[in-house]
C-alpha cells in the first residue's frame, strides 16, 4: 500500500479500478480529412454536446463547450491556421500551443487556466483530423486518470461508473472540476499516472477532500471507506427541515463565483450568508460596468429566495486586481484592504453600491463591510450607502460588518447601536488573533479555531449580539467544520454560512451539540488551557 498526496478539489471518498485514458498525440499518424473539415466536424461535435448538456440540466458545462466553439472558430486563430498544410499536424497543434502560451503568462489564475482549454481544443482537433475515436469503454466502476480531461472525453463517459477523477493538470475552474462537482464525484489534481505503477494497481482509494490517493489499499483502509460511506448516508438522513427546526438554526451558503450561483442546488438552503463580490472584479481585465454588476446581482436574486448578505469589495492582502494598480505593501494583510481600500477609491465603491441598490436583490440584501476595525470606518461606509439610496430613490438596506479584527471582537458593544448584524469571519480573525499568516503551513498549530482564547473572543461577540437582539452569524471556515460548528452551537450561534457541500455533515454535528447542551458547561470549556482539552468536550 502507498499513499500519494495531491490537491483535493471535489469532496468525497470512493474506490475503483484506476484507468488511464490519456492519449498522447502521435503526429506520425496521417491526416484522414482536411483541416477545414476537421474544424467543421469538431464544431459540429461540440454543438451536439452543448445540446446534450442543456437537455440534461448541465448548463454550466454547456457554457464551457460554447466557449470552445468560439475559440475553435476565432477569426484570428482560423487565419493563422489557414496558411498551413492539412498534413502538417504538428504545425497545426503548435498554433494552439502558441495561443495557450499567451494565456499562461497572464497573472490572473482564471486566464492561466484557459490556456489548458486552448491546448485541449488543439489536441482534439488533431485527433479529429486523424479520425481517432475518443469513445471510452466503461463497464465497471473506475477512477479516471488523465493529464487533462476534455469535454469530448467526459461527454462520452458513463458518469454513473466514474468513482473519481485524478487529473495532473488543471485548476478549480477547469472542465474536470466542474463536472466532478456537478456530479458529486471526488476529484484530485496534481497526481499523474507516472507517479505510480498503474499496470500493477488493482484498486485505489480517492479522497477528494484531503487530496490523498491510496494505491492498492489494505483491508483496514477499505474499511475506512465503508465507514465514510455509511456516515454519509446517515448525514443525508439527518438533513431535513425537521432537524433545522429542532436546532432552531438557519443555514446560508457561501458563494464566490458565477458557477457556484448557477450550480447551486440544496433543499434546505435558500439564503446567502457571504457573497464574495470580488470575483466580479478579479475575473475582468478592466473595471466591470455598472450594467454587468447589476446583471450578476439579478442572477443571484433568481437563485436565492431569502436573505443575501453581500460583502462589498474585499481586495488587497491575498486578493489583487491588476487593473486597479494597487500600491505594493510590505504587509498587505495589515494594509489598505477591504473597506479601507474602497473608502479611498470612492468612485469604485459608489459604483458597487449603486449596482446593489439598482438590482433586484434590493428587497432581500444585507450589505456587509469587510475589514472594519474602528467605528468611524463603518459609519463612513454606511453614509455612502444612505447617500446613494436617497439619490436614486431606493430603500436603505440593512447594513452590518464582518467581524475579522480583534479590535471589534474584543469590544463589539461599541458597534451595537449602529449595525444591523455581525458576521464573523473566523479565517482572518484567527490569523490576526494569533499573529500567524494562515497561508503558511508551518504555522498550522497557530491556526486552531478551538483554542480557548479564540473561543472566548467568539463567545464575546455572539453573547453581545444575542443580548442586544442583533443578528450574528459565522461565515468563515469554522462554520463548515464539524467540530467548529459543534462548538459554535454551544456558544450560542444559530446562523451558519457555509460551503453547501458540507451542510449535511454540519447538521449532524449540530444535532449532537444540541443533545449535549444540558450536560456541558460553556464556562468550563472556556477555562481550558489548550484546544486538545477543548476537543474532549465534543461528543
Amino acid at each position: 500500500m502507498r499513499v500519494l498526496q495531491g490537491t483535493g478539489v471535489s469532496p468525497g471518498v470512493n474506490t475503483g479500478k484506476p484507468v488511464n485514458i490519456e492519449r498522447a498525440l502521435d503526429f506520425s499518424i496521417p491526416a484522414k480529412i482536411s483541416l477545414d473539415e476537421g474544424i467543421e466536424e469538431l464544431t459540429s461535435r461540440y454543438k451536439d454536446i452543448v445540446e446534450k448538456y442543456n437537455s440534461s440540466s448541465r448548463e454550466i458545462e454547456a457554457e464551457v463547450i460554447e466557449a470552445y466553439i468560439l475559440i475553435l472558430n476565432d477569426p484570428e486563430l482560423v487565419g493563422s491556421l489557414s496558411n498551413l498544410n492539412s498534413s502538417h499536424l504538428e504545425e497545426i497543434y503548435n498554433i494552439f500551443l502558441e495561443q495557450a502560451e499567451v494565456f499562461k503568462k497572464m497573472d490572473d489564475d482564471y486566464f492561466r487556466q484557459r490556456s489548458e482549454d486552448i491546448e485541449a481544443i488543439g489536441k482534439e482537433l488533431i485527433f479529429t483530423i486523424q479520425n481517432i475515436s475518443l469513445e471510452i469503454d466503461m463497464e465497471t466502476p473506475q477512477v479516471i486518470f488523465a493529464n487533462e480531461l476534455t469535454p469530448n472525453e467526459t461527454s462520452s463517459m458513463n458518469l454513473n461508473q466514474v468513482t473519481g477523477f485524478v487529473v495532473k493538470e488543471g485548476g478549480p475552474t477547469s472542465h474536470a472540476v466542474i463536472v466532478a462537482k456537478n456530479y458529486g464525484i471526488p476529484c484530485i489534481l496534481d497526481i499523474s499516472v507516472q507517479d505510480f505503477d498503474i499496470e500493477n494497481t488493482n484498486e485505489v482509494i480517492i479522497n477528494g477532500t484531503s487530496g490523498e490517493l491510496t494505491i492498492n489499499p489494505d483491508k483496514s483502509s477499505l474499511k475506512i471507506v465503508e465507514d465514510y460511506q455509511l456516515t454519509a448516508i446517515s448525514y443525508q438522513e439527518n438533513y431535513k427541515q425537521e432537524s433545522l427546526d429542532k436546532l432552531e438554526v438557519e443555514l446560508r451558503a457561501n458563494i464566490g463565483s458565477t458557477d457556484e450561483i448557477k450550480n447551486f442546488k440544496d433543499p434546505l438552503i435558500n439564503s446567502v450568508g457571504l457573497f464574495r463580490s470580488e470575483f466580479l472584479y478579479i475575473e475582468e481585465k478592466q473595471e466591470p460596468k455598472l450594467a454587468n454588476l447589476v446583471k450578476a446581482n439579478n442572477l443571484l436574486n433568481e437563485k436565492f429566495e431569502k436573505t443575501i448578505v453581500y460583502r462589498t469589495l474585499d481586495i488587497g492582502g491575498d486578493k489583487q486586481v491588476d487593473y486597479l494598480n494597487l500600491p505594493k505593501e510590505d504587509n498587505p494583510f495589515l494594509g489598505v484592504r477591504g473597506v479601507r481600500l474602497t473608502l479611498e477609491n470612492r468612485q469604485l465603491f459608489e459604483a458597487q453600491i449603486s449596482s446593489i441598490l439598482e438590482s433586484n436583490i434590493i428587497e432581500k440584501v444585507k450589505i456587509m463591510f469587510p475589514m472594519i476595525s474602528i467605528l468611524e470606518d463603518y459609519l463612513e461606509a454606511k453614509d455612502v450607502v444612505v447617500t446613494i439610496a436617497k439619490k436614486i430613490g431606493a430603500e436603505v438596506p440593512s447594513m452590518g460588518i464582518m467581524v475579522e479584527t480583534p479590535s471589534v471582537a474584543i469590544a463589539p458593544e461599541i458597534f451595537v447601536e449602529e449595525v444591523d448584524f455581525f458576521s464573523i469571519g473566523t479565517n482572518d480573525l484567527l490569523q490576526y488573533s494569533f499573529a500567524a499568516d494562515r497561508g503558511i503551513t508551518s504555522l498550522n498549530k497557530y491556526h486552531d479555531a478551538l483554542h480557548p482564547s479564540f473561543l472566548k473572543l467568539l463567545h464575546n461577540i455572539i453573547k453581545t449580539a444575542n443580548d442586544n437582539n442583533i443578528e450574528v452569524s459565522v461565515c468563515g471556515d469554522m462554520a463548515s467544520d464539524s467540530d467548529g460548528a459543534y462548538m459554535l452551537y454551544l456558544l450560542g450561534l444559530r446562523i451558519y454560512s457555509l460551503a453547501p457541500s458540507q451542510a449535511p455533515a454540519i447538521v449532524s454535528s449540530l444535532l449532537k451539540a444540541n443533545d449535549a447542551l444540558n450536560t456541558l458547561d460553556v464556562d468550563e470549556i472556556l477555562s481550558q488551557k489548550n484546544s486538545q482539552s477543548v476537543r474532549k468536550f465534543i461528543i
